[in-house]
């Protein structure tokens, strides 16, 4: 009678054990539940056949998610534009090999790094790009280029578009078993976006004029279907450009003094070789650049009849935050220059996002010129 009862008992145990066992292999997520599938920004179904071990990456946004989520070890190849971030954005990222511009990447190298030591590619590498239809480092391009190769599954995600910020948080966090960390940023960046909604619901409606860029006589500004197009909109202001279905129209400055916008906003990324975020406070060179490039709008002929030149509304802006996982930073502070009355605190949340990517705030740096802007 005893043996049986010390019989049950071992039996007993033994199931437990085994439920336990059962149990942690269902829950680990590194191969119980592939294949995964998505669908990219190009609208194409994705199949994600094992976790991914090794990363290429040839966007840059896209670069800032994956570390965000923890898995930027995982990254062992990038474009020179990503490089070019390294040194004050991607520090852990300095001693990864470049592959080429974001717009002509050598493949044959992507290939070299995706067979590693051995002849054939594990199917444990993903390379992820941009998805534009008809560019040189769109969707096509990847797809026929890295058709040579197997086992390399290419995913566009873009992480441009406000509208498709959170989604594409998503989807990456899919292809990465990082679902509770995408999780977590989509919460806090809807939250962000809701105090901003929030702070300028009760404002006036300004016109506003973002440049793009100006070569001579020619310009060219934002339009609505661009991002920064959208991000105006969000943020109840009026885009000059608003009539037209235009991304970055080419226009003259005879437009722009018909359009009377009351706010300027010329757009500014970091100088190539950077190596901290934002710009010198003035006195420093950085002043002297960009108290020149307000003075040129300015000087421009009868300048002085466009109310944002009229009332001293011309303001440089740091456009490195514009795209990407940080761009509800931008809209921070995109909306508390237009609106100064507003009741937001760009910088500290630009101080939660850089703790988000294990960096700290740039004290001493500025990202809007003049400071004034955000008072």
């Amino acid at each position: 009678m005893r043996i049986n009862k010390l019989l049950a008992w071992s039996v007993l145990t033994l199931c437990l054990s085994l439920v336990v066992i059962s149990t942690a292999l269902a829950s680990d997520s590194s191969g119980s539940d592939y294949p995964k599938k998505i669908v990219d920004d190009a609208g194409r179904e994705v199949t994600i056949t094992n976790p991914v071990q090794r990363i290429i990456v040839n966007n840059g946004d896209v670069a800032e998610a994956i570390i965000m989520l923890g898995e930027g070890d995982k990254i062992v190849a990038v474009s020179n534009t990503v490089k070019d971030k390294a040194s004050y954005y991607f520090p852990m990222l300095k001693k990864v090999q470049s592959v080429g511009t974001f717009n002509k990447l050598d493949y044959e190298m992507i290939g070299a790094i995706a067979k590693g030591e051995n002849d054939t590619v594990a199917p444990d590498i993903i390379f992820i790009g941009y998805s534009y239809p008809g560019k040189s480092y769109g969707i096509e391009a990847h797809a026929k280029a890295l058709a040579p190769f197997e086992n390399i599954t290419f995913v566009g995600l873009d992480f441009f578009y406000p509208e498709n910020m959170t989604s594409d948080m998503e989807k990456l966090g899919v292809i990465l078993n990082r679902e509770a960390e995408a999780k977590e940023y989509m919460d806090w960046y809807n939250q962000k976006q809701s105090d901003i909604k929030e702070a300028v619901k009760e404002t006036t409606m300004p016109k506003i004029y973002v440049e793009w860029d100006a070569k001579g006589t020619d310009l060219s500004g934002m339009g609505p279907t661009s991002g920064a197009g959208q991000m105006v909109k969000s943020i109840n202001a009026y885009n000059i450009f608003s009539g037209r279905n235009e991304g970055y129209p080419k226009i003259d400055w005879e437009y722009i003094i018909s359009q009377k916008p009351d706010i300027i906003i010329k757009r500014r990324t970091s100088a190539s070789g950077a190596t901290a975020l934002g710009w010198a406070s003035p006195p420093s060179n950085d002043g002297i650049i960009f108290e020149g490039a307000i003075n040129e709008i300015m000087d421009r002929a009868a300048a002085s009849s466009v109310p944002a030149v009229k009332n001293g509304k011309v303001y440089i802006f740091n456009w490195d935050f514009m795209a990407g996982p940080d761009q509800i930073v931008g809209l921070t502070y995109l909306a508390k220059v237009i609106h100064p009355e507003a009741k937001l605190d760009p910088e500290s949340v630009y101080k939660e996002y850089l703790e988000m990517i294990g960096l700290e705030y740039p004290e001493g740096r500025i990202f809007v010129y003049p400071e004034d802007a955000l008072e």
